[in-house]
């Protein structure tokens, strides 16, 4: 099994709030300067009515709906355009009503063999509990969530404060191979909401992206072991 190296890579940031999708129209984005005007002729448009906006670019995919904005990296990218992109975007419209902010790492990972790819699934959710109810043959784990509130400034849980979850599930894209999103969830600040965001966005993007590496190299090594 190789650990740490992800065959498909990719990264999103989303923020939850209020927002007129019209306006993140890939023109918009170039008269910005936040695209170049080449990649925005050449953006391709999936959804444009006044509830959503969806195009994607050849590095970038931007899904907007009137109460979130997500923009997600292409596969095996460079994840810091990103997070340019979305603090271009939120500098420019700073009074943009916001509540929170997820920082996302998607990664799917190709496992040598059936053998292991079994292993996993089994030491993340064991079978035995379900064989003797069960009657439909080798149970398999569809998807596992593991939820916990990341430490406060103060060191304390704040059970309203940041907040980490880590998805596994078996990949899609890969055969034999397994799929891990991590996402770091922050809630704005009361006062200066918009402020905050692009504070946690400026200082935790890289953490978090390496921290979303950090996890699942170590839950494939434990499997492994």
């Amino acid at each position: 099994m190789v650990q740490g190296i992800p065959q498909v890579n990719g990264a999103s940031i989303v923020l939850v709030g209020s927002f007129n999708p019209t306006i993140f129209q890939p023109q918009w984005f170039a008269r910005q300067n936040l695209l170049s005007q080449a990649e925005a002729d050449a953006a391709k448009i999936l959804v444009l009515v006044p509830q959503i906006c969806d195009f994607e670019t050849e590095r970038f995919r931007v899904q907007v709906t009137t109460e979130r904005f997500a923009a997600f990296s292409k596969p095996d990218t460079n994840p810091v355009p990103l997070r340019d992109l979305v603090l271009g975007t939120f500098f420019i419209l700073e009074h943009t009503p916001v509540t929170a902010i997820g920082l996302n790492r998607h990664m799917h990972f190709q496992l040598e063999t059936v053998e292991q790819w079994h292993a996993l699934g089994d030491k993340l959710a064991p079978k035995e509990p379900w064989r003797s109810i069960l009657k439909t043959g080798r149970p398999g784990m569809r998807v596992l969530v593991i939820e916990g509130m990341m430490d406060g400034s103060d060191g304390s849980d704040d059970p309203l404060g940041p907040k980490l979850t880590v998805k596994v599930e078996p990949s899609v894209q890969v055969k034999h191979g397994a799929f891990f999103e991590i996402n770091e969830h922050y809630p704005a600040a009361k006062n200066d909401a918009m402020k905050s965001i692009m504070e946690t966005l400026k200082t935790r993007w890289e953490d978090a992206y390496n921290y979303a590496a950090e996890i699942s190299d170590y839950i494939l090594r434990w499997a492994a072991s």
